[in-house]
């Protein structure tokens, strides 16, 4: 059984991965080209904050260990996960070159390594990958070959910021893109030891696997754009209550519930970026796919949509509240959060903004930098502003705000009709 797992990339995935293989008995070598995150990881504390993460580092510091040295950490562990950045590029698709520049690392490891060993991409990447740039670049650092000298798969995990731990103690699935099957054997035992549920585990060839994994999320955005197509449609029908809609579809077996909410649209650090990789993935080869460019062109009038109602309820000589600028519930974590780009839009039309966001400001000042008034409570934000725009589905807010009886003192804009 392997014993020893060594993780490549201790970011906001690759430290919570630790974290939590650790905390199934596994000792964890984790790399990372920082040495101040590998500090911090060899101090036992986490190097970013996560719900849950520092409990489990605190448990676990016995089997965590850090390391700025790959081909150490490849010659002492049996498994390596590679989770580094996979930035998007000009069209929508991905950019390899962290993922090559680990392999080529992990390849010189390789070299000198007696014995077997599985590699496991876990960065996103999209179809065709794999085959063009990761396996060769490991098979020519090591002078290996794939299948013969060492294992290979490709496993992306589906987590969201804010609840990772939760996702990866109870995953939905495990997707497991195997070179053959030796490779995916031993990854499906390993993955049957890390899960508190009994999540089934997905087995199919590396290029299926990595077109599955940007086609989840272009469906889920497709859902939740359909969800705010139909709001829309509603405020345009004098007596439709969108909530009873989508609540009605949500209990057709072949719909389902979740995600299907009228609101404002989707965000964060997956959800637009595959949307846009799985349009590019297909004008690559030709194939004409309307529905990715389409979702990701209505999320966008969403916040065009809010402004312009923001517009027609006061003018920019009224200070303007925005609480929760994060691009969900639960994390200070805003990258293509729907608030942060009303407040843009605002901002380009004359208002002053004043912002709150109980899960921490500190994103949102690196997006609006100091164009904004920054409050840290809720009270302060509201007795500066004459118009309170919820950019978050809280229910707790949403307490709170009836019982300061906000609704007497100022215009609350609510896309989530929690008020």
């Amino acid at each position: 059984m392997t014993k020893t797992i060594s993780i490549i990339g201790l970011g906001k995935l690759g430290s919570c991965m630790a974290a939590v293989y650790a905390s199934k008995g596994y000792h964890v070598i984790g790399v990372d080209l920082n040495p101040v995150t590998v500090a911090t990881v060899n101090d036992g504390r986490a190097p970013v904050s996560e719900t849950g993460l520092q409990a489990l580092f605190t448990q676990n510091r016995e089997r965590i260990e850090a390391t700025t040295d790959t081909l150490k950490a490849v010659n002492r562990s049996d498994i390596t996960f590679i989770i580094v950045p996979t930035p998007s590029v000009e069209d929508g698709s991905f950019s390899t070159q962290f993922v090559t520049a680990a392999c080529q690392q992990i390849g010189l490891g390789l070299a000198t390594k007696q014995g077997g060993h599985l590699v496991v991409l876990t960065s996103t990447l999209l179809p065709g990958d794999c085959e063009r740039d990761v396996i060769p670049m490991l098979e020519q650092a090591s002078g290996k070959k794939v299948g013969k000298d060492f294992d290979f798969c490709y496993s992306p995990l589906f987590i969201a910021i804010g609840s990772v731990i939760k996702n990866l103690l109870h995953p939905d699935f495990f997707l497991v893109g195997e070179f053959d099957k030796p490779s995916g054997d031993i990854l499906e035992s390993f993955y049957e030891t890390t899960c508190d549920n009994r999540a089934p585990i997905r087995r199919m060839s590396i290029p299926s696997a990595e077109l599955t994994k940007i086609s989840v999320n272009s469906y889920v955005t497709m859902k939740i754009t359909f969800a705010n197509m139909l709001g829309e449609v509603a405020e345009h029908i004098p007596g439709a209550d969108i909530d009873d809609v989508t609540d009605a579809l949500g209990n057709d077996k072949r719909i389902g519930s979740a995600y299907l909410k009228s609101g404002l649209g989707y965000g964060g650090p997956c959800f637009p970026r595959d949307n846009r990789a799985f349009a590019a993935v297909a004008a690559r080869r030709g194939v004409h796919v309307p529905f990715a460019s389409k979702t990701d062109e209505y999320n966008q009038s969403v916040m065009d949509r809010w402004t312009a109602n923001i517009q027609r309820t006061i003018s920019p000589l009224e200070p303007v509240a925005i609480v929760g600028t994060s691009y969900k519930p639960g994390t200070a974590f805003a990258e293509e959060s729907q608030a942060i780009g009303i407040a843009k839009r605002l901002l380009a039309l004359g208002y002053h903004l004043h912002i709150f966001n109980p899960y921490g400001n500190e994103h949102a000042q690196e997006l609006l930098g100091d164009s904004v008034t920054y409050h840290d409570s809720l009270g302060s934000c509201l007795g500066s502003a004459h118009v309170l725009f919820l950019g978050l589905p809280m229910e707790s807010l949403a307490r709170e705000l009836k019982q300061r009886d906000a609704q007497k003192s100022l215009t609350i804009i609510d896309p989530w009709k929690q008020l």
